[in-house]
């Protein structure tokens, strides 16, 4: 995968939180992730809903929709990171200027969450966006995903896109990438930000959840026919999932309910939330 994103010295990035407010204890990660950009040469603009000020949010609905919205317009700033994750980032849906966002097209970054507004940007507006977490920056591996950023989005490398696999079943897969969390990319299911799966290759991960919950939500996927139609699966890391060993599991049920399919299937560790984990583009083509 190669996309054309490159940054330069004294372009502008902002900060946001449009699921789960950060917490504020998280203040200092957050300043040192500030830190960072600006030794890359970034100028940060942070949002006035990154932080949690009442319960879980930085703002309602309508107030994270209107500072994404601003950052879209806002024609100083190069990309968006949302840093955030959690339950809340599909109520702001409804909200988001998407013929706004046609005309000022821009990078968007998160992950987890985040994933019902990557394939949002995507069905509304065929918008690619970023599935990685800028946090990783500031993560146990934080040199290594630091050294792997600059590479890639300062000096046109591929470090952040070349992740290894294995192959499940068969030998080769193409199309355009669509997917994410798997909770929560099924929040979309029966919504217009549900994306049609033909030809597409689905990612999907996950950070919690054994056996029986991750099956079921294969099944789901399963009854929306979502495994009849896609090019390929992509099964990024299931961080809970895989602490209990219980990963096997989940495989046979998958190749079992995508049989009949006989549609290609990748596992790799470095898609998902740990903090080794690369970086993919919904909605641009992937060839492996």
């Amino acid at each position: 995968m190669n996309t054309t994103l490159k940054f330069t010295h004294g372009n502008k990035v902002g900060l946001i939180a449009c699921s789960d407010g950060v917490r504020v204890e998280n203040l200092a990660k957050v300043e040192e992730l500030k830190r960072v950009l600006h030794s890359f040469g970034l100028h940060v603009v942070v949002a006035n809903t990154l932080f949690r000020k009442e319960g879980y949010f930085s703002g309602n609905p309508k107030e994270r929709a209107v500072e994404l919205n601003q950052l879209f317009k806002n024609t100083e700033i190069s990309a968006i990171f949302d840093i955030s994750g959690g339950d809340s980032a599909n109520q702001i849906l409804e909200y988001i200027d998407y013929e706004s966002i046609r005309m000022n097209p821009k990078p968007f970054f998160g992950m987890s969450d985040l994933s019902v507004i990557l394939n949002a940007l995507y069905t509304q507006n065929n918008s690619k966006s970023y599935h990685y977490q800028l946090m990783n920056l500031v993560s146990s591996d934080g040199a290594e995903q630091q050294r792997a950023f600059y590479r890639t989005f300062f000096e046109g490398q591929n470090d952040l896109y070349d992740f290894r696999y294995h192959w499940v079943r068969g030998n080769q897969m193409s199309g355009i990438v669509i997917g994410g969390n798997i909770r929560c990319f099924l929040k979309l299911a029966g919504t217009s930000y549900f994306p049609d799966p033909s030809d597409k290759i689905l990612l999907l991960e996950s950070l919690s959840g054994r056996a029986n919950k991750i099956v079921s939500f294969f099944a789901q996927l399963q009854q929306l026919k979502y495994f009849d139609a896609c090019a390929g699966l992509i099964l990024g890391s299931f961080s809970e999932l895989e602490n209990f060993n219980e990963f096997p599991i989940v495989e046979e049920y998958v190749k079992e309910i995508s049989h009949s399919a006989s549609i290609p299937i990748i596992k790799t560790a470095e898609i998902g939330h740990g903090s080794n984990s690369k970086c993919i583009v919904v909605g641009d083509k992937i060839t492996l």
